[in-house]
């Protein structure tokens, strides 16, 4: 048997094979090494959410998306549809803006379904809701069991719209603050309903926002790659690896710190904790910021050496959540070294045997690791109730 270089091959290939086999299995654990790093990424924000709130958060990856439509709207070239911002301001502004977000829904929505005050709620709901009546105000006037009156029919100024408007406000701050009522924090199932709608609704929001066409979200790096010997290696491929590191490294730093201690206080014992005087409330904030934070650097890595399209989180979603379930939902370490291991073994399985096997893989190794250890890959674990 010979190559095509003429060179005859013995039973198991010749030299020149086992070099180019070689190769093609570096850029194969490159390639999983990438994608693993997404899926740890992604599982790393759901498990610090549940270290806080004790909720699987099933928004991670459509919230990231959200973040990285963002970034791609601030760099894109103003002829695609973008502001045409330098790439590196995009992605700070980009972050913060997930920060923020995350933040923000924890404040303004989740607290009432963890056993927190509803007040935020309340306020954001009257807000909103006195807004959207200028609107309508301006537009109809009063609703129809009123306009009948004579004077009051059709739609009015803007000054007297927005006097209107400031009287519904306070009628609306007080009836969600008496028929909204806190739900008990052990009730899981409430929060968990909420994370799959935001679901729902922040793809509903990129589709009306940005459309639902697939985008190119280039980076300095995207395209470009270099030779480590005789293997090519994607600048992206590295730059993802890098910063998961760089993340998990900073995650495991922070839970050593005050913030991290009690929110490790926290998963290990909510009511214990609160009794003790800690601020469930801020834990919670402090953790869906940081989740969303990593959630949205995971899908801007992600998406740009991909594609950005709405579909990008669909995958990535359940990779993350195995992930997590390979940490126990609780240990860093063993959901960083899950979503790796996933990855590499997709990728693996891919190149080596057929790519028909990729989507099986993760399933297929979740079972086999929680048949031998049931509290996941580190001894951290904990029975948890979901």
């Amino acid at each position: 048997m010979r190559n095509e270089v003429g060179h005859r091959c013995l039973v198991f290939g010749c030299n020149l094979c086992k070099d180019r086999h070689l190769d093609q299995f570096l850029q194969q654990l490159a390639a999983g090494l990438e994608y693993g790093s997404s899926y740890a990424l992604i599982g790393l924000g759901i498990v610090v959410i549940m270290k806080s709130t004790d909720v699987p958060n099933f928004a991670m990856a459509e919230m990231g998306l959200v973040v990285a439509y963002f970034a791609w709207f601030l760099s894109a070239d103003p002829s695609k549809g973008g502001v045409g911002w330098p790439f590196v301001p995009s992605i700070l502004v980009a972050l913060i803006f997930a920060a923020a977000l995350g933040a923000a829904i924890q404040f303004l929505v989740l607290r009432p379904l963890t056993g927190l005050p509803n007040q935020p709620l309340a306020y954001l709901a009257s807000i909103g809701f006195g807004y959207i009546l200028i609107g309508r105000f301006r537009e109809v006037g009063l609703p129809g069991f009123i306009d009948w009156i004579p004077g009051l029919e059709g739609g009015y100024p803007l000054a007297v719209s927005v006097i209107l408007a400031i009287i519904t406000v306070p009628l609306t701050y007080l009836a969600v603050r008496k028929w909204v009522k806190p739900v008990p924090f052990e009730t899981h199932f409430p929060p968990l309903l909420l994370t799959i709608g935001l679901t729902f609704a922040f793809g509903s929001l990129i589709e009306n926002l940005w459309g639902s066409r697939a985008r190119r979200f280039d980076a300095p790096w995207s395209g470009v790659s270099f030779d480590l010997g005789s293997t090519r290696v994607g600048w992206d491929q590295l730059v993802s690896i890098a910063v998961g590191l760089i993340i998990a490294l900073a995650l495991a730093m922070f839970f050593r710190s005050k913030w991290g201690v009690r929110m490790r206080a926290i998963a290990e014992d909510g009511t214990t904790a609160r009794l003790l005087g800690i601020n469930a409330g801020a834990v919670s904030l402090i953790a869906w910021l940081i989740g969303t934070l990593i959630a949205g650097a995971a899908m801007i890595l992600n998406t740009s050496s991909t594609v950005l399209e709405l579909g990008s989180a669909d995958g990535l979603i359940l990779k993350g959540f195995i992930a997590a379930v390979l940490g126990g939902f609780v240990s860093l370490p063993g959901t960083f070294i899950g979503g790796l291991t996933i990855g590499v073994g997709e990728a693996l399985a891919g190149g080596q045997i057929s790519t028909s096997l990729q989507p099986t893989i993760a399933l297929l190794f979740v079972v086999v690791v929680l048949l031998i250890k049931p509290g996941g890959l580190t001894r951290q674990a904990k029975l948890r109730e979901v």
